[in-house]
């Protein structure tokens, strides 16, 4: 589990560094469009499109980086009253359902429209369409790790006697 857990970190600091580093070019890209707009009267189309673009890839990688920390969205009620087996069977549950989404919706469905979206090139950037889709399956990709760590760390916690769901139970192994 020691190098499971190792590996996600390692996956963690991937996200962690493209979301930084997407960030701080979308910043770049909105400050030169403002002063491009509004100081030369001159807007820059292609700026504005590829920052649209890149916080649609920043917000798949973003959400594929807050669902491996376990900071997604979550209703605990019943989850957090449970301990042992029924604990485990819900982890599990959950996390192959997310498996099921990741494989299918994102990955499948997320490379098929990104190859059939190779030919059609963006008007601004020309750019294939399907480039800036890559962002569905890649993040996928990246889900699907994350739920099968969850459904490691299921079982490691249930081994160890944990009692209860701990999103950074992971970090201490």
């Amino acid at each position: 589990m020691q190098a499971f857990t190792a590996v996600k970190r390692g996956v963690d600091k991937v996200i962690e560094w493209l979301c930084i580093i997407i960030l701080a070019v979308m910043t770049v890209l909105v400050t030169y469009q403002v002063v491009t707009r509004y100081f030369f009267s001159k807007p820059s189309a292609i700026s504005e499109t590829l920052a649209q673009y890149l916080f649609v890839w920043m917000i798949m990688y973003g959400s594929a980086y807050v669902f491996g920390l376990r900071e997604h969205l979550d209703i605990t009620t019943i989850k957090d009253k449970l301990h042992g087996v029924p604990l485990l069977v819900v982890e599990l549950l959950i996390n192959v359902v997310l498996i099921l989404f990741a494989a299918v919706v994102l990955m499948y469905g997320g490379q098929a429209v990104t190859a059939q979206q190779m030919g059609t090139m963006d008007a601004a950037l020309q750019i294939p369409m399907g480039v800036i889709y890559s962002a569905i399956p890649i993040s996928g990709v990246f889900i699907l790790f994350y739920a099968i760590y969850n459904i490691f760390l299921a079982f490691h916690n249930y081994k160890s006697g944990v009692t209860s769901v701990d999103k950074d139970a992971g970090s201490t192994m």
